[in-house]
């Protein structure tokens, strides 16, 4: 079932129907301004179609960064559940 939540992002409010928790959409909606913040602070952005593009390669770099440790971590985990494998089976025979 969809709700009706209530965001602000750029000074603007906007009501979205989403499901599931209210409060994740709105902690999203401020990682958004905080973003938005971040790129305006920099002073790199004039319009707010430069700004809004700025925020969203900001947002896409953090997803990349993110996927990356998230795969080194699996690679990580992978390899030590492998090790304890092959040290639980050495210890069996």
């Amino acid at each position: 079932m969809y709700d009706t939540v209530t965001i602000q992002i750029l000074g603007q409010e906007y009501k979205v129907k989403a499901a599931g928790d209210k409060s994740h959409i709105q902690s999203l909606s401020r990682y958004i301004n905080e973003k938005v913040f971040d790129v305006q602070q920099r002073g790199t952005a004039v319009t707010t179609t430069e700004l809004v593009a700025m925020v969203m390669l900001h947002m896409a770099d953090d997803v990349a960064k993110t996927r990356q440790e998230l795969e080194i971590v699996k690679r990580t985990f992978t390899e030590k559940i492998d090790q304890l494998i092959t040290h639980i089976d050495k210890a069996t025979k």
